[in-house]
């Protein structure tokens, strides 16, 4: 179940990234790497960015490690 629930949100952050792209008041980078976060979870430039964003995020870091972890 968690792994239908992080495909949908990395498609849906996907979809917001590029809206992103193309509207000037939504930045898309940051959708596009919690996509990549989701899709790719083992990823070293993931791991890595797991990494920075626990120090500065831990409410996000938990979350994200709750849907990367099976």
């Amino acid at each position: 179940m968690k792994h239908i629930i992080r495909i949908a949100i990395a498609i849906i952050s996907i979809l917001i990234g590029i809206a992103g792209v193309l509207l000037p008041i939504l930045p898309g980078w940051p959708f596009f790497a919690i996509a990549l976060l989701l899709i790719f979870p083992e990823a070293p430039v993931a791991r890595k960015a797991l990494g920075k964003i626990e120090s500065r995020w831990p409410r996000a870091h938990r979350f994200l490690r709750f849907l990367i972890d099976e």
